[in-house]
Parts: C-alpha cells; structure tokens; sequence
C-alpha cells in the first residue's frame, strides 16, 4: 500500500505520525509525505492544536482519508498495536540516540489555556521501561536501526 502523511501544523516531529509510519513500513508499505502528484490507498494528516487552520487543500489522490490529533478531535487515540511502537525516527531525521515517547500521560495541572487534563486527565503511569524493551525485542530487525 501506498502511505500519504500531513502533518498539519507543526514542523516539529509528530509521534502519532511517527508510530503510524512504523506501522505501515513493518507491514511492508510505502509511506511518504503527502504529495498531490501521487496516488496513495491511505492519506493520515495530523493536527495538533485546535487553532491553527486545518489542511483545506482537497486531497482526490486517496483511497481512504484518516485524521487526528488534538487539533481534529480530542477523544480519538491511536489504536494501542500502533501507540506501542517504536516510532519510525527517519521520518523526521531525527537522532536516534534521542528516544521520543511517554512514560506517563495527562497532567495535575489545570492551566487555563491546556487541553491536556481534558485530552489525557489526571497523571497516571503509561509505559513501563522493561515493556518499552519488551516491546523493541519483537520489531523486525528493519526498525531496530
């Protein structure tokens, strides 16, 4: 399959993005960044806060159009097999001697102008560092890199 990614709004790497492209190469796909001039069977753009404008360009070049992050919609997560991952650190260049990820999710504060406590709620434990290793001794040695 041929993997289109938008990323939005951010030049910053994009985790779900990166967890998304682990995913589809594991499974042999093609995955790029989006490109009007290809056909792709899937297009996932992300979008990370809700008030930048989103991607208004008309995408007729895909099978299928996925969308998420915060900036889409606030209750929609990555499938658990996806969020799992290692994430694909060549999307972005990104050294990979620096680790991208959570060991904890949500947030005890409450700011104002922060969706986390509504996205995520209250501090709790998410990744065990024995299960990030775990996890990384079952990647196809093509991801290890």
């Amino acid at each position: 399959m041929n993997i289109g990614l938008i990323a939005v709004d951010s030049k910053y790497p994009n985790l779900a993005l990166m967890k998304i492209s682990a995913y589809h190469k594991a499974q042999g796909d093609l995955v790029e960044w989006y490109t009007p001039f290809q056909h792709y069977d899937i297009v996932y753009r992300a979008k990370v806060f809700t008030f930048t404008p989103a991607y208004d360009t008309i995408i007729t070049n895909a099978g299928h159009i996925e969308q998420g992050g915060t900036g889409y919609d606030i209750t929609k997560t990555l499938p658990a097999h996806i969020d799992r991952l290692q994430p694909d650190y060549d999307l972005y260049n990104v050294d990979k001697n620096l680790a991208y990820g959570f060991l904890t999710r949500g947030c005890p504060n409450h700011c104002k102008w922060c969706i986390v406590p509504k996205k995520e709620g209250n501090v709790r434990p998410y990744m065990d560092v024995e299960v990030i290793k775990h996890i990384l001794s079952f990647l196809p040695e093509n991801l290890k890199k």
